[in-house]
């Protein structure tokens, strides 16, 4: 799931990563991880289809770059079916900011529920 997510969001971005940046990394950037999982199980075993709760983090240095890159962000998911993923949904978004090196950066946190296949 996670590298397939990472596939649909590169072409987006020049820096998307799961986990974090090593410091140097520019803006726009993406960063993902996951959140929370849940399994579902049979009466003998997984049942082979799980949910993730998936936290994308959209940097950009202006507020404009960030909605856009946003926007862009959530259509692409939420349209993405692919290798193991089944469907994804937005379910919330937060605003923030963040400040690097006296710089203020400005931040849109949106989480996704992935349906995957395990």
């Amino acid at each position: 799931m996670e590298f397939d997510l990472y596939s649909a969001l590169a072409p987006l971005c020049p820096s998307v990563v799961w986990g974090g940046f090593d410091q140097g990394a520019g803006f726009p950037r993406i960063t993902l991880q996951r959140i929370s999982n849940r399994t579902e199980y049979a009466l003998k075993s997984r049942a082979g289809n799980e949910t993730a709760r998936v936290q994308v983090n959209v940097y950009a240095t202006s507020y404009a770059e960030m909605l856009a890159l946003a926007e862009l962000v959530s259509r692409t998911l939420t349209d993405f079916r692919g290798g193991s993923v089944i469907r994804c949904k937005e379910i919330s978004r937060r605003d923030s900011t963040s400040e690097t090196d006296g710089d203020v950066v400005r931040l849109q946190m949106l989480d996704i529920l992935v349906r995957y296949r395990a």
